[in-house]
């Protein structure tokens, strides 16, 4: 249960002038969620997302309370770093080449390449 999420989107909420029926229709968010969230119940990131684009106010406010200023600089994700053995988790060049060519006969239009590829890789991945 997250107590500080539920207060600050029943004050998103009143501020938007709606009731919470109102403004789950408008979010495109079931009711029930929105009920759900008002109770402490945090929802899945693409509703969240929903509120957030609804309100206007940012994803980061909704689950830390924190307001992102125009000079903070947005986190970008990097790549997770590599422990343990070199090469883990690296594609090299020649494995970059066949997941081109994998893709492209999958994303083709010839339905009996697709599904030999997709029978080869199930029985490689047994």
């Amino acid at each position: 249960m997250n107590k500080q999420f539920s207060s600050r989107l029943l004050w998103a909420i009143r501020r938007s002038g709606l009731k919470p029926t109102q403004f789950a229709h408008k979010a495109g968010v079931p009711q029930g969620t929105i009920s759900k969230c008002l109770k402490g119940h945090v929802p899945t990131a693409k509703l969240l997302l929903r509120i957030s684009q609804t309100t206007g106010k940012s994803i980061d406010w909704f689950l830390t309370g924190k307001e992102e200023t125009e000079s903070e600089e947005r986190y970008v994700a990097e790549k997770p770093a590599g422990y343990g053995r070199h090469g883990v988790g690296r594609k090299t060049e020649d494995e970059e080449v066949w997941i081109a060519k994998l893709l492209k006969v999958l994303r083709g239009r010839d339905p009996r390449k697709k599904q030999t590829v997709k029978n080869v890789l199930d029985v490689l991945s047994r």
